[in-house]
């Protein structure tokens, strides 16, 4: 049973979790294997500013276990989330075929064990009274579908989910309130081993922010604590052995989709400063005793920009009317004059194979088949390929992703039961999601398992007859 924390939150002794937690220098073997240093430690190491904070507060970091990497990396997650395509569609498109589809009632049933209970289905009865309870009794911020939707998109995007849960009596009558935090605004104090875990909310993470606003404290459940007038307690969702927030199950191409955002953003930024110029004509300089040709101070007078900045207003792509032509000023004494064409860069085929493979290895780290992403492929001799394709391969991680999602939920849900007193009534249902395409499945799977109708085979040794010219009375005439 939960228990209640009535002072969770006191003063606790500055220190730094990064000492605490990081790994300390080990000592040099005699025999030592080479360690991969991290391809890409300029995007996730942390900022001073940032190192400070954690030196001065008490919290955890996200990446508290690398030597390379701290909290920046959370945020390299959230990045690659919404800026690689191809990871961000593998996790919208998997959610939808999660938890998509309408909210339904199943029987409680073991999530490791096969019972034949997760065959049974409710009556009809039984779900709507369970769905007007859920109704009556539960809030969830965002409704139903969004906010399993957002608990689902965090637990894919930075392999963690923070689910605050609070409990209040409104005129003697008990009400829940379940909402779904950013991940970013959520972290871990550093408690000792066995004390119980706390959890700090603050949208903002700035010694500024945090001196006229202090953070609000939760402690992971089974504990709770009374707060502002009702029962406060957090479901923490996290993939992976580490021992405080967890790492996003596709992690394994997370350099491709750091490159897949890279491509694009260099992209973005050659074609926004660009070279337009397509002749470069160098001429030769007047005598520098007299005045120059090309006087290049007398310019940076009047406009008030370097040759950097001319040439950026000019000749790229952020000028309304680039030029196409430069000229540029030889030292006095030198050739007449030089021009030079240069060639568009038309090298897309980098791009094109580069990008392919990222696709291929992002989709595979969610184990998402390159159909199931609509991709072009062959569909041989089948003409129900997509269905196939996707009971095969694609409904066993469906409905492991939706069972992560919808277990971790209605242990807070059975929790609320409990709280409301109507365990006995309700605790052996539970919330679940019908699949979108469950019946065109269905439907295919009976196709499949119809038996087929035996043909009668010719005679062998017996010609065809042809109506037009073996029929009797045809002969006959």
């Amino acid at each position: 049973m939960a228990t209640t924390i009535q002072d969770c939150c006191g003063e606790t002794p500055p220190t730094n979790p990064k000492a605490d937690i990081l790994r300390k220098r080990r000592e040099k073997r005699g025999v030592q294997m080479f360690s991969v240093a991290n391809p890409i430690p300029e995007e996730v190491a942390d900022a001073q500013e940032l190192k400070n904070f954690f030196s001065r507060y008490n919290f955890v970091p996200y990446a508290g276990t690398t030597k390379e990497s701290g909290h920046s990396l959370l945020t390299w997650y959230k990045t690659l989330g919404k800026l690689s395509p191809t990871h961000n569609s593998c996790m919208d498109k998997k959610l939808k075929y999660a938890v998509g589809g309408k909210a339904t009632a199943i029987f409680s049933f073991d999530p490791e064990w096969e019972t034949g209970e997760e065959d049974k289905e409710p009556s009809r009865a039984q779900k709507v009274q369970y769905r007007d309870a859920v109704s009556e009794f539960f809030d969830f911020a965002g409704g139903l579908g969004n906010f399993h939707y957002s608990v689902g998109w965090s637990y894919q995007e930075t392999g963690n989910a923070f689910v605050e849960f609070s409990f209040s009596e409104v005129l003697g009558q008990g009400r829940i309130h379940m909402k779904a935090h950013e991940v970013q605004q959520c972290l871990y104090l550093n408690t000792k081993p066995g004390e119980a875990k706390v959890v700090a909310i603050s949208p903002v993470w700035t010694e500024d922010y945090l001196k006229k606003h202090e953070p609000r404290y939760v402690p992971l459940f089974p504990n709770f604590v009374q707060q502002e007038g009702a029962l406060r307690t957090m479901f923490h969702l996290k993939n992976g052995e580490n021992t405080w927030y967890g790492r996003p199950e596709s992690k394994g191409s997370d350099l491709y989709k750091f490159r897949e955002f890279q491509d694009a953003l260099y992209l973005v930024k050659q074609s926004a400063a660009n070279f337009t110029g397509q002749l470069i004509i160098e001429v030769e300089d007047d005598d520098p005793d007299l005045a120059p040709a090309l006087d290049n101070a007398g310019a940076e007078q009047q406009t008030g920009e370097n040759f950097a900045e001319r040439f950026e207003r000019n000749y790229t792509q952020k000028s309304d009317d680039p030029q196409s032509v430069l000229v540029t000023a030889r030292p006095f004494g030198s050739r007449p004059m030089f021009v030079f064409q240069v060639s568009p860069n038309t090298n897309e085929n980098w791009y094109k194979e580069t990008g392919i493979i990222a696709e291929q290895k992002i989709t595979r780290s969610h184990n998402c088949t390159l159909r199931f992403m609509s991709f072009d492929v062959s569909n041989g001799f089948s003409q129900e390929v997509f269905i196939s394709d996707y009971i095969v391969n694609m409904e066993p991680v469906i409905e492991s992703l939706r069972q992560t999602i919808c277990v971790f939920v209605n242990e807070a849900i059975s929790f609320g039961w409990q709280l409301l007193g109507l365990e006995k009534q309700f605790d052996d249902f539970s919330l679940w999601f019908v699949d979108p395409i469950r019946s065109t499945v269905q439907e295919f799977k009976d196709a499949s398992n119809k038996p087929q109708e035996p043909t009668t085979p010719m005679p062998e040794n017996q010609p065809k007859q042809n109506p037009q010219t073996d029929n009797p009375e045809t002969l006959n005439a």
